[in-house]
């Protein structure tokens, strides 16, 4: 096809392949996936030609998101259709007496602000996502994915996505975040993603401790700083470690790294305990470099 980065290119020097969505233009080197060819075309930000495609599902041959017949979607798996039926109630001051079991989670994690109407939850009352507050993720006042995190200690898992049937995989998902902002924290959960941002901090989740191609796709073109934020664990250094060598694949800039103080385990807990995690991000994060993981090794011998 004619090149979009030259003019009148009568020999046709770019190509799209149209299972697959990569493309590049042979005479000016551009290349890319179909997201990033969807934003020039539209001229977007990397950020909301992803939300734009996400939410009209239009990358149906994608490995993320999946064209599902209508018959084989099951009940019950979005949002919308919970509260459509009657299955969840939102959970504000005014609820507090029907739902104290789930105030009394939000309140003892101090992940209810007051101040910020838009912070919204949902309890769940019924159906697969019974006793389960249900975390929704929003967009331009859209809301495209949850996660429905359990209430209940007897209750397990303790998180649940909707089913990949839905259409969306957890892996094609971060937590909603300041996309111009100078830099982005990256944590496991949504529920730490909320505590720092709480404290000012702009934060996403990538919903596990192992983050997609697809996610540090996303981050590539974010455009600051990248803090990779993972829980003090085993887990939480792989995830770091994966993080490094997809940033090193794709070509990106050293990413940072910090992890909650030593004597918490996540930065909700920290954030229960009054930590100012601000500030701590502030003077605590590092360059992921050699040196950086090296100095880190011989600590831990």
């Amino acid at each position: 096809m004619p090149s979009l980065f030259l003019e009148n290119d009568y020999k046709r020097h770019m190509s799209v392949n149209a299972a697959t969505g990569l493309w590049q233009c042979f005479k000016s080197g551009e290349k890319g996936n179909f997201i990033k060819l969807y934003a020039i075309s539209e001229n977007l930000s990397y950020r909301q030609a992803e939300s734009e495609l996400l939410f009209k599902s239009f990358l149906s041959n994608d490995d993320f998101l999946q064209e599902v017949p209508k018959e084989k979607i099951k009940k019950n798996v979005n949002l919308q259709s919970v509260l459509e039926e009657g299955q969840a109630d939102p959970l504000t001051p005014e609820s507090y007496n029907d739902h104290s079991n789930a105030w009394l989670f939000l309140m003892d994690r101090k992940l209810f602000n007051l101040k910020d109407e838009s912070t919204q939850y949902y309890i769940c009352k019924e159906g697969p996502y019974r006793d389960r507050i249900l975390i929704p993720f929003a967009k331009n006042e859209c809301i495209f994915y949850f996660q429905a995190r359990s209430i209940n200690n007897n209750l397990h898992p303790k998180y649940l996505n909707p089913p990949v049937d839905y259409g969306v995989r957890p892996s094609a998902i971060l937590y909603p975040f300041d996309e111009t902002d100078d830099y982005v924290v990256v944590c496991e959960g949504p529920l730490d993603a909320i505590s720092l941002q709480i404290q000012g901090v702009n934060a996403t989740s990538t919903l596990g401790c192992t983050i997609s191609d697809h996610q540090m796709d996303t981050l590539k073109y974010f455009g600051g700083k990248v803090i990779i934020a993972y829980d003090n664990d085993s887990a939480g250094e792989r995830g770091l470690s994966k993080a490094d060598r997809l940033r090193r694949q794709k070509l990106m800039s050293e990413i940072y790294t910090v992890a909650p103080p030593k004597e918490f385990k996540d930065w909700n807990e920290a954030h229960v305990k009054g930590i100012n995690l601000k500030d701590y991000i502030e003077n605590s994060t590092n360059e992921y470099t050699f040196d950086y993981r090296m100095e880190e090794s011989l600590k831990r011998l």
